[in-house]
């Protein structure tokens, strides 16, 4: 699904009782997903992870893991 029909989800989530320990709206913590992973993501069934250089590594609900990795533009 292309990025742009996606919702943008938070890989820290914002901690709204301590706000200053991270989880901000930021390029660094954000990641599009489908609406069904973001809403699997919110309910506990995925985990996501934001490694360096935007890469990100998910375990799904079977203990499989993914990383994704930006798509790098040349200009």
């Amino acid at each position: 699904m292309p990025s742009s029909d996606c919702d943008l989800d938070h890989v820290e989530p914002f901690d709204h009782d301590e706000p200053l320990l991270g989880g901000w709206t930021e390029l660094t913590n954000l990641e599009p997903l489908c609406r069904t992973h973001h809403n699997d993501k919110t309910a506990g069934l995925w985990r996501y992870r934001m490694l360096d250089h935007g890469i990100v590594a998910i375990r799904d609900p079977h203990g499989h893991r993914y990383f994704t990795a930006p798509d790098r533009l040349e200009r």
